[in-house]
């Protein structure tokens, strides 16, 4: 009964999504960019229909697991249509709305319907994972290469959510990537970005194979509600152009469709112990996507990364000079992942190193992209590779995770405890981290260096990955096995010593410039992450 009511909430709300623009989302009123509302019906009514089929046919917990999907994408949704009661003009969003002027539009009757609807595809997402029974849950999938595939196509779909979700020569419609966005769409992509793999990685883990279908489709449907409107605005508006956001999005929509088919099948009659594919496997994928990324990251900084007008200086140059040993150092550890005797220790480093890419990325796109707003000029070929090299980095390093837990699984860890003579070190390269990525290891008069806590942009958040990175390999060191901590604290003393080779490669750039307190921050960080290595490969406990 509890099932048939979320179903019949669901419909509601997606009722409500659609037809919600139909009243007007602003006053005074202005339409959307094209009829765009049967699209966004029928998008919206794609999981509640699918899960009222399923329900016919007494396939309840597929029924149930369709409604997980949208409920969980519906928070960042309804954070994205927030941008229209905060300034409607900064949503670009023309399926929905097309400012011609600069007025100010206060918030009509369909914004309140739209996020009513979303508040109702959370409420039926509720209802149905209570109403259902769907057996216990384990780690992960019965089958956890099926769980890999599915997190590999969820983080193409959240790598799509934050970028730009189209080009524009409309002076009324600029549509920013989300981390150069208002801050609501910030936050509700952000939102998307961790629900998309969230819910996918939840329905994938169920031990019930209806529900693990069910569910996958259900976040397909999701994704597509989010990927094809501006992809259909692309091939019908003009002034609209194409962008790669929602291309990835609806990608991974309908790589989970696909995948659905063989999460629906049982392996047998009772559940069965978890199988993971083989460890070998998940290190040599792991190995295949780090050497893309760090061939991308290498082309990148070799070919032209914007095209300026003439007579105006590029100002890429400098900054991808980072992507070389940030390349380099991928290719040399994809190279030797690949290598038997050496993947397991190298394995660990992997899941630190990776944040290279990004790290060395923002710099280049920061430059690229106020070039671009600022000059009229155009992006080459190796911002393309460098953005590309960002998202294999995070696939590799999303797959050596992923190999670290099957490797735990065969592993007793009942005698692994906090180590003493690791956790002090790392506290103080913590710190030290904390200062190398926070402050600046250029100084030059009258220049601001891009910062966590200041000037914050593009390139910032190239400091943030890398320093995450860092604080958390300094975190869980001490409480790894020897060879394994060991070989995180390499990891994270390879991505300190390039933040540190920042000032030789780009302060020619800057007249007068002289090295920042972060450079040494970064050197003695290097050198107390080293030591503490060294320390934890000496230790006793067991490797």
């Amino acid at each position: 009964m509890r099932l048939r009511v979320a179903i019949v909430v669901a419909v509601g709300g997606a009722l409500l999504i659609g037809l919600g623009p139909l009243l007007g989302l602003v006053a005074p009123s202005a339409p959307a960019a094209f009829p765009a509302w049967p699209l966004l019906l029928v998008l919206a009514l794609l999981a509640p229909a699918a899960s009222l089929v399923f329900a016919r046919l007494g396939r309840l917990g597929a029924a149930a697991a369709l409604l997980v999907g949208p409920a969980v994408l519906a928070p960042g949704r309804l954070v994205l249509d927030l941008q229209f009661a905060v300034d409607a003009g900064l949503a670009s969003r023309p399926e929905l709305l097309r400012t011609e002027s600069l007025d100010t539009f206060a918030p009509s009757i369909g914004v309140w319907l739209l996020m009513a609807g979303h508040v109702a595809v959370i409420v039926a997402g509720i209802l149905a994972v209570q109403g259902v029974e769907r057996g216990d849950e384990g780690a992960g999938s019965h089958r956890q290469g099926l769980l890999a595939l599915v997190l590999c196509a969820s983080v193409l779909a959240a790598v799509g959510v934050l970028m730009a979700p189209f080009g524009s020569n409309d002076p009324y419609l600029l549509p920013d990537p989300a981390l150069d966005g208002p801050l609501a769409v910030l936050i509700g992509s952000v939102l998307l970005a961790i629900g998309a793999p969230s819910a996918a990685g939840f329905v994938a883990g169920s031990t019930d194979p209806d529900f693990a279908r069910g569910g996958l489709l259900g976040v397909a449907a999701a994704l597509a509600g989010v990927a094809v409107p501006p992809l259909v605005s692309a091939a019908v508006l003009d002034d609209i152009q194409f962008a790669w956001g929602p291309v990835l999005g609806l990608v991974a929509a309908v790589a989970l469709a696909v995948l659905a088919v063989p999460a629906g099948r049982a392996e047998s009659a009772e559940p069965e112990e978890l199988r993971l594919p083989a460890l070998t496997r998940l290190i040599t994928l792991s190995a295949v996507f780090a050497l893309v990324a760090g061939v991308l990251a290498v082309l990148a900084a070799a070919l032209p990364q914007v095209e300026m007008p003439s007579g105006l200086r590029d100002p890429s140059p400098y900054p991808a000079r980072m992507l070389w040993p940030a390349g380099i150092l991928l290719v040399a550890l994809g190279i030797g992942l690949l290598v038997p005797r050496a993947a397991l220790r190298l394995r660990p480093m992997l899941t630190v190193v990776w944040a290279l890419i990004p790290f060395a990325a923002a710099g280049v796109l920061d430059a690229v992209f106020t070039a671009v707003q600022a000059a009229d000029a155009h992006a080459g070929i190796g911002a393309w590779a460098a953005g590309i090299a960002v998202l294999f980095a995070a696939l590799a390093a999303t797959t050596a995770a992923i190999a670290g837990a099957v490797e735990r699984d065969d592993v007793d860890l009942t005698e692994i405890a906090m180590h003493r003579l690791v956790l002090f070190p790392s506290l103080v390269a913590l710190l030290l981290g904390a200062g190398a990525f926070s402050v600046p290891v250029v100084t030059a008069p009258d220049y601001t260096a891009p910062g966590v806590f200041n000037a914050f942009g593009t390139t910032s958040w190239g400091l943030v990955i890398a320093l995450v990175t860092v604080v958390g390999a300094a975190v869980v060191a001490p409480m790894c096995r020897p060879a394994r901590a060991a070989a995180l604290l390499c990891g994270a003393a390879l991505v300190v010593a390039v933040r540190v080779l920042e000032f030789p490669l780009t302060a020619e750039r800057l007249p007068d410039s002289t090295p920042g307190l972060g450079l040494w921050f970064g050197a003695a960080c290097v050198v107390v992450l080293l030591g503490t290595a060294l320390a934890a490969a000496r230790s006793p406990r067991t490797a």
